[in-house]
């Protein structure tokens, strides 16, 4: 019976809805996906699907006049009268009657150009009316895989369900990601915008939040600069006051809209891998005025080579009440791939209901800049129908139909159950390769690391092959939304025949601070300076070149801690009070796959060659800790479970930090040490990113502290760099030369221009590198400053894979030559 009801409820509340439907196509009878479908003399409109279908809501009865258009076809009005009955109509649209009779063409003078010209003169007329508004927004978001590997189709997962759970059929093809959004958008010049989801809905998922938002296509051709799905290449808008120096431009038809002479001209990119798009721009006569747009921009142009393409197309209504062409429709197409997968993202948007004057305050534009109802997940399929700017697709009716009921599946007790008790069946291999348990209630998880556990195999001298292992567990209250979390770990150097074990408890508070508190200790084998070296390229060096770079020395230590954010999570603050016990180490073992007559270097980093003192004593301290990080100008989002905040890159980062050294074993071991650090990347229009990293420091009360508590510069003698070190360290300095207990000063610039100067070289302009200049300087009380001069390429590789960086260094001790080499850099993501 309740099937029954709910049946019955689902089919009276879509007889309720007065619907004009239909199909558009063109004169072939193809489908015109993407034509706008409007009431005359409203803001009631409706956009057609991929396959040409529409549907359009009509409230009240009455007779109404529907205007179909779409770029290069002639709009056609069609006379209803609706009286409560849902009416279908199919439309064929007929191709504009394109001419150029009527344009005067004098020898030497483009058309074109003087049209270009006019619309960017007129850019500020044209967007008067546009300075602050309101409207309803309506998106729709798709990700369909076109093509995968069968070697990997068991292996890719798409929010840790399987290919073949999300739609993907044998061949690889399907919807991976469906998701709507019904919004609404506050805006005012210049740059501000606010956005209020009220409903979103994500194919097979009750509390997903979908990530096509206003925000992430909000794009305006009428500035300079368009950054097309923030990717962070600023590309140059065919209508930019420098757009003459990117593009070149034809006239190639006009026809009329209502009695106004329409422009079509082609957008041609003077050079290719520069930042620019290419295809057809629709501009108003008359005003210069955007009537439309089909552009495209290329992988190569965004330094992006798994993208093949990004297609942008917008539609543009003529709105009386502020005589200005008004954006109402948006679609990007996009397709990637990589490894012979093939991937199409299609995000559609609809702006509707415009209010041009609207009641804005002095707290309309805060901190907050999106934020989602309570009931966000909640709304009724006679919403989605009332509220669909796009009729879904039969693919896409079937999409939701099979992850929901997917999902009704995954979230029964009863399959819960299976599969915790599917995940917690004990294996033969589990004792070697590791075990998790998940308890019925699904609050705790134990794990056990496995006697085999690659993450903790390593090498280094002092203890020749290493060996480890681990267990946790870890308790989580949904309620209350905290979560603690316990782990010990064991680890034994098969030269040194020393284990070592160390544990660690922390416990996350639900509170609006996100306050944790920890308590860690035991023995550990540490770097002076762990940020020097990873141990995996230490240990590769050490077995293949007999290079060992690394130096440790032993911590027994106990500390308690305490984190939490304040004042909107503006300020960081994060303290601890500990106790360490350190004690030398030596060389334990000489092996290596090396055949050469090379020897390894001592452990002491003060003196390579001295194998029988070491660079500390046994000796103990006490610590103290305190810490503030500071974000300023943070934004933040406003989820129904609490705020998330992002960072402002229009502030820098600061840091500052304090660290006291008291009741040493020797009284000349205490210490007390002020240091700062400001870090900050600003992008310079289109012309590329200016990074920047400043640390200054200063140890007071100091007498001869331990070498473990003085500054340690990053250095660098692999001629290697792997991920993103390059503002936190030097390329060519050699390890502990510069470590001081005095002041210190450390500076680190960078310049990427992202293609703008070598797109201006021929040649050089087809590879897609980027040019790289950078400066780095460490001043310390006792030693001449040092310096490096750096200059090199980025996103240098091949095909789509581009992930080396390559730097040419000179270091300078004062004004004294060092020496100079070449760094390799590799990116960690692709």
């Amino acid at each position: 019976m309740r099937q029954l009801l709910l049946i019955f409820g689902l089919l009276m509340g879509f007889t309720s809805l007065g619907q004009i439907k239909g199909t558009v196509r063109d004169e072939q009878g193809n489908p015109v996906s993407f034509a706008t479908v409007l009431l005359e003399n409203t803001q009631n409109g409706t956009i057609s699907n991929e396959n040409g279908q529409y549907e359009l809501t009509i409230r009240n009865n009455g007779s109404y006049t529907v205007l179909y258009q779409f770029l290069g076809y002639k709009t056609v009005r069609s006379q209803i009268v609706y009286q409560g009955d849902v009416i279908t109509k199919d439309i064929v649209l007929v191709e504009e009657e394109f001419m150029l009779e009527d344009i005067v063409i004098r020898v030497g003078d483009n058309p074109a150009d003087e049209i270009i010209r006019r619309a960017i003169k007129n850019k500020e007329i044209n967007t008067k009316g546009l300075s602050e508004f309101e409207v309803d927004f309506y998106s729709k978001g798709m990700v369909k895989s076109l093509k995968v590997p069968k070697a990997l189709m068991n292996k890719i997962k798409v929010n840790d369900a399987d290919l073949k759970d999300t739609g993907v059929d044998s061949l690889g093809k399907g919807i991976m990601y469906l998701s709507e959004t019904v919004s609404e958008l506050k805006f005012k010049n210049p740059n501000k915008l606010k956005e209020h989801i009220v409903a979103s809905k994500v194919s097979g998922s009750d509390n997903g939040y979908s990530f096509n938002t206003a925000d992430e296509s909000f794009y305006d051709f009428y500035e300079n600069h368009i950054d097309i799905a923030d990717i962070g290449t600023k590309l140059i808008s065919p209508i930019a006051n420098q757009a003459f120096s990117y593009y070149k431009f034809n006239l190639e038809a006009t026809f009329k809209d209502e009695g106004r002479v329409i422009n079509k001209i082609k957008v041609i990119p003077k050079v290719k891998t520069q930042p620019v798009f290419y295809g057809d721009l629709y501009i108003v006569d008359d005003s210069g005025a955007i009537y439309g747009m089909d552009l495209a921009v290329s992988g190569i142009s965004l330094q992006e080579p798994i993208i093949e393409e990004i297609a942008i197309n917008q539609n543009f209504f003529y709105e009386k009440e502020i005589q200005t062409w008004v954006k109402r429709s948006q679609n990007i197409d996009m397709t990637f791939g990589i490894f012979g997968i093939r991937v199409q993202g299609i995000f559609l948007s609809v702006f509707n209901n415009y209010d041009f004057m609207p009641q804005f305050t002095n707290q309309t534009f805060g901190k907050e800049i999106l934020s989602y109802s309570k009931d966000v997940h909640k709304k009724e399929d006679d919403f989605w129908e009332s509220n669909r700017m796009f009729a879904l697709t039969d693919e896409e009716v079937r999409d939701y139909q099979l992850k929901d009921s997917i999902k009704e599946i995954r979230q029964s007790p009863q399959y819960l159950d299976s599969i915790r008790r599917k995940n917690n069946a004990f294996k033969l291999d589990d004792p070697l390769f590791g075990y998790r348990y998940t308890a019925p209630d699904r609050k705790a998880t134990f794990t056990f690391d496995g006697l085999i556990d690659v993450e903790k195999i390593g090498f280094n001298t002092v203890q020749g092959l290493s060996l480890g292992t681990g267990v946790g567990a870890s308790f989580r209250n949904k309620e209350k939304g905290s979560y603690t979390s316990l782990k010990a770990d064991v680890n034994y150097g098969v030269s040194s025949e020393r284990f070592r074990a160390y544990g660690y408890a922390s416990h996350r508070f639900g509170d609006v601070h996100k306050s944790s508190i920890y308590l860690k200790g035991g023995t550990q084998i540490k770097q002076f300076h762990e940020s020097n070296i990873n141990e995996y390229i230490n240990a590769a060096f050490s077995l293949l070149a007999r290079k060992n770079f690394a130096k440790y020395y032993n911590n027994e230590e106990v500390y308690a801690g305490y984190s939490g954010r304040f004042l909107e999570e503006t300020i960081q603050i994060s303290t601890a009070l500990g106790y360490e016990q350190r004690k030398p180490l030596f060389n334990n073992t000489n092996a290596s796959l090396y055949s050469g007559n090379r020897a390894y270097t001592s452990n002491n980093p003060q003196d390579l060659n001295d194998f029988e003192s070491a660079a500390i004593d046994n000796h103990h301290l006490y610590k103290f800790k305190l810490g503030a990080g500071f974000s300023f100008g943070q934004k933040y989002i406003t989820y129904p479970e609490g705020k998330t905040y992002i960072s402002n890159p229009s502030y820098p980062k600061v840091h500052i930090y304090y660290e006291k050294g008291f009741g040493g074993s020797e009284s000349n071991l205490n210490y007390d040490l002020i240091s700062a650090q400001i870090n900050q990347s600003v992008e310079v229009s289109n012309k590329g990113e200016f990074s920047y990293s400043l640390g200054m420091g200063h140890y007071f009360n100091e007498s001869d502290i331990s070498f473990v508590d003085r500054k340690h510069f990053s250095g660098n003698e692999t001629h290697l760099t792997i991920g993103d070190t390059f503002l936190k360290s030097f390329n060519l300095l050699p390890y502990y030369t510069l470590s001081t207990n005095k002041s210190y000063i450390e500076t680190h610039l960078e310049y990427d221009f992202k293609g703008f100067l070598i797109n201006k070289i021929p040649l050089l302009n087809k590879t897609g590198w980027n040019t790289v200049l950078g400066y780095h300087n460490a001043t310390v009380s006792d030693y001449k400053p040092y310096m490096e001069f750096t200059a090199g390429f980025s996103n240098v590789g091949f095909g789509k894979f581009r992930f080396f960086r390559v730097d040419y260094v000179r270091s300078y001790s004062g004004s004294a030559f060092q020496k100079d080499g070449i760094m390799i850099g590799f990116k960690k993501n692709m």
